[in-house]
């Protein structure tokens, strides 16, 4: 393998798709990147740690195709600190290493075969795919990315819910405590097969990355597994987290009443609340209380003694109502709602059970948030 190309040309693609690795494991080839020059003129970068692969496609001059596997890790540190627009040429040796020149400098890194490199292969059965717009899938996995739990000890909860149903896509995660919900209409949704797929949080968190690049999405959901299908050729594929996910629409509450307020005074009132505990304060559940106080035209946040904010609010009820909760929970949920909407409602009723909080005049991003019981 011979090929010419840039920084430019493989610094980004490589940044997306080295999250696919796993460099911390004990198996060598799943911490590396398989590179493929092809006769069309492309380089194929591909990361995989056998439970989710991702590849991008970028241009180069190809001399000689071939591929190879290289330490992803080290290969990114060094395309990273050559100089800007500098040309670099990568070759494989015959004794089996990766030579990258670049202006005088010449660079050696171990390779292993690509012959053993690990291969994903997707059951093409029972496949539903829809195309949609990436940024508003980034944006829809940003809504609920605050509520995934990490490392729990329910495997399905580690990750998100993608349901596709007769009234288009869902977006659902929950850590037990809280759980958000986003959701997009599909055309031609009620003519597919509904299909429910548990996404393992890696995944999710590296498909926001790559749906960055704009574009669409054909998004495929499988049994068992999720792919995303990009327009520059870029392709994620994770598996499917086994188990079953809690009945999340059973978890929404019935709320009796609702307060709207100011999604950027309410998340700056709990930011300079959350700033008077240090930071042993914050590893204690019962330490980052908050209490929510609301009037008619009145909420009112209070942390013990030591903060107190009152914002103006408009209430659907005379009646006054309080309730506490995790300071950093509210605080996830006002962000997903800040980045929608300038107004908040808060839904709540007498029986005090949870909370909801969307968008003003919008059904989604939902929010439900738990109390914190004493």
């Amino acid at each position: 393998m011979i090929i010419s190309t840039t920084k430019e040309s493989l610094a980004s693609p490589l940044a997306l798709v080295a999250g696919a690795a796993d460099t911390r494991g004990t198996v060598p080839m799943l911490g590396t990147v398989l590179l493929k020059a092809t006769d069309e003129g492309q380089l194929s970068m591909l990361c995989s740690d056998t439970g989710m692969l991702a590849r991008t496609l970028t241009p180069v001059e190809v001399k000689k195709s071939g591929e190879l596997a290289v330490d992803v890790r080290r290969f990114f540190d060094l395309v990273k600190v050559i100089p800007e627009k500098q040309p670099i040429e990568i070759s494989l040796e015959e004794k089996g290493t990766l030579l990258l020149k670049s202006g005088r400098s010449r660079f050696r890194l171990p390779a292993l075969a690509a012959a053993d490199y690990p291969r994903m292969t997707p059951d093409r059965e029972g496949r539903i795919s829809v195309t949609m717009n990436a940024r508003r899938l980034a944006d829809m996995i940003a809504d609920i990315s605050s509520s995934m739990a990490d490392a729990d000890l329910r495997p399905y909860l580690n990750g998100a819910l993608f349901t596709l149903d007769s009234v288009g896509l869902w977006l659902v995660s929950t850590d037990g405590h809280r759980m958000n919900v986003s959701h997009e209409p599909i055309l031609g949704a009620d003519e597919l097969e509904p299909r429910n797929v548990i996404v393992q949080r890696k995944t999710v968190l590296l498909a926001k990355k790559l749906l960055g690049q704009g574009g669409n999405v054909t998004l495929t959901l499988g049994p068992k597994n999720i792919q995303f299908t990009f327009e520059s050729g870029s392709v994620l594929l994770g598996t499917a987290v086994d188990g079953t996910f809690p009945a999340w629409r059973n978890v929404i509450p019935s709320t009796t009443e609702k307060v709207s307020v100011s999604s950027d005074r309410f998340s700056n009132a709990l930011q300079m609340i959350a700033a008077t505990s240090d930071e042993k304060e914050r590893q204690d559940a019962m330490k980052t209380k908050v209490e929510m106080h609301i009037t008619k035209a009145t909420t009112t946040l209070r942390r013990g003694d030591s903060g107190l904010c009152e914002l103006e609010s408009e209430s659907s009820s005379d009646a006054p109502f309080e309730l506490a909760f995790n300071i950093h929970y509210l605080m996830d949920a006002i962000s997903t709602m800040r980045g929608v909407s300038d107004e908040a409602t808060i839904g709540y009723s007498a029986s005090a059970s949870a909370i909801t909080m969307r968008p003003k005049d919008k059904d989604y991003p939902l929010a439900v948030v738990m109390p914190l019981r004493v």
